[in-house]
């Protein structure tokens, strides 16, 4: 069952922690966002699809993750290590898969509610030295949406991790190509080529597409690339729908990686972060719907 915040504009749907489709060992289930609709008229959310190079995920809308690589990479085999926002899982093999999905003793997360806000917490329980205490708050207001994330080190060692948002996004269910474009405050792309795939390709200030295609393709923007300071801020665009989605992010990222398939368009703001044990740091998405 689905949790429901309504404004005037926005209905937003939340899946329950450790209810399908809220059962990743991948993505935070704390403020897992299923499905974003405008106007009781535009739907903004999709699924990650199954036709990839690697397993489905069980991706779906404005779904978080954290990267807590050391002790996924630290904890022998058969041995359990943190994800946070999920839970301790037990290490299957030599490497960490993201796609995998692990065995799990999932954290604690408790919420209250109201009809236009939610607020969990993600209580740690310490393995390897390290716990993480989550709080995140969602809210909205007419056609915006924000996030607000806290993390604080409860546990022994330092927190050096990473986070972001997938962001399965797509406008209308139309197919990716040249109508839709995301803008950014970047150099120029022009001409810059995927690192995975071939359908994305830079134009100006932001990406686009030169064909549609049904195999992943990725590019990244580094941070060098970001010409403004935070709140860093994109914009996707279709030139045959009026609906649009913006998402701005209070801090500088280490890169936006642009992830694409099919109908769906991921903008992912990567950011990092390390925290000390005893202390605490927190950051906040905003992201807006829109009709022309």
């Amino acid at each position: 069952m689905s949790i429901i915040l309504k404004s005037k504009r926005l209905t937003v749907e939340i899946a329950e922690p450790g209810i399908e489709p809220n059962t990743t060992t991948r993505f935070d289930r704390a403020g897992f966002i299923t499905q974003v609709t405008l106007d009781r008229k535009y739907e903004f959310c999709t699924k990650e699809p199954n036709n990839l190079s690697h397993p489905c995920s069980g991706g779906v809308g404005l779904c978080s993750e954290f990267s807590l690589q050391k002790p996924a990479d630290d904890a022998p085999i058969g041995t359990r290590f943190p994800k946070l926002g999920i839970g301790l899982l037990t290490k299957a093999e030599d490497k960490y898969y993201f796609y995998y999905k692990y065995d799990c003793e999932p954290f604690d997360i408790t919420y209250k509610h109201t009809d236009t806000s939610i607020t969990f917490e993600t209580i740690p329980k310490l393995c390897m030295g390290y716990a993480a205490r989550q709080i995140k708050s969602i809210s909205i207001h007419d056609n915006e949406l924000f996030m607000s994330i806290t993390v604080e080190n409860l546990g022994e060692l330092p927190l050096i991790f990473d986070e972001y948002c997938h962001n399965f996004l797509t406008i209308e269910n139309l197919p990716i190509g040249e109508d839709y474009y995301l803008s950014m405050p970047v150099v120029s792309q022009d001409k810059k080529s995927p690192w995975i795939g071939d359908s994305l390709i830079g134009r100006g200030s932001g990406i686009t597409y030169n064909k549609y295609s049904d195999s992943a393709s990725i590019i990244d923007v580094e941070r060098d690339e970001i010409t403004a300071d935070a709140p860093i801020y994109w914009k996707l665009t279709n030139r045959k729908s009026p609906a649009w989605v913006s998402e701005e992010v209070s801090v500088k990222p280490e890169r936006i990686r642009i992830w694409s398939i099919d109908h769906i368009i991921s903008p992912e703001v990567i950011c990092s972060f390390t925290v000390a044990p005893g202390e605490k740091t927190s950051w906040t998405r905003k992201w807006t719907f829109g009709c022309k």
